[in-house]
């Protein structure tokens, strides 16, 4: 009798992660303290790390509904990546769930390409970083009046198409990032 070798045994730890990148878009949600104006979540945008689909949620069929649908990718997510996530996207994503009863957003590693290696007189920006490293896609440039129409559409086609497209850059801004080695390590954020 022929005895097959045994396989090593695949685990958790050793399958490839699952990479979220998503974007926000929000609207000023009243007026607080002057160095600070609530949020609320308009529209999320994200996509997978590896696929083409680009998926996205708005408010306009309830702020529940769209929160939820996300948060359904949120928790597979192993690790999530966006452009400045850490101080502007979880935060205000975290306060909209909140403030609509769903359980606060948990611990999750991120990698936020704001993080660059420490430098002085280099533009942060998405739009920025996106020229700089030659991407073949541009940020949806809008000004204030241009969001107002926006907002102001049937479907809020532009500001889905806002979103979308910074995701979509976003993606490739992580890419040229990782091939130059500018991009740093996931790390963990909590809440």
């Amino acid at each position: 009798r022929r005895v097959l070798p045994s396989l090593p045994e695949i685990t958790y730890k050793d399958r490839p992660k699952l990479i979220l990148d998503f974007d926000i878009e929000t609207v000023a949600a009243g007026f607080a303290d002057p160095a600070w104006v609530p949020q609320d979540v308009t529209c999320i945008a994200w996509s997978w790390i590896g696929k083409e689909k680009v998926s996205s949620v708005t408010r306009l069929d309830g702020a529940e509904k769209m929160l939820v649908r996300f948060l359904e990718e949120y928790e597979r997510a192993d690790i999530l990546t966006g452009h400045n996530i850490i101080r502007f996207d979880l935060p205000v994503l975290n306060a909209e769930v909140i403030r609509h009863g769903l359980p606060a957003l948990g611990p999750k590693m991120v990698q936020d390409t704001m993080r660059l290696p420490k430098s002085k007189g280099l533009k942060k920006g998405q739009d920025v970083l996106g020229k700089m490293l030659g991407t073949p896609t541009d940020k949806l440039p809008l000004n204030w009046w241009e969001w107002r129409d926006a907002y102001n559409e049937p479907g809020w086609k532009t500001v889905v198409l806002r979103c979308e497209g910074d995701v979509i850059q976003h993606k490739q801004i992580r890419q040229r990032m990782q091939e130059r080695n500018l991009l740093a390590a996931p790390r963990m954020w909590r809440p």
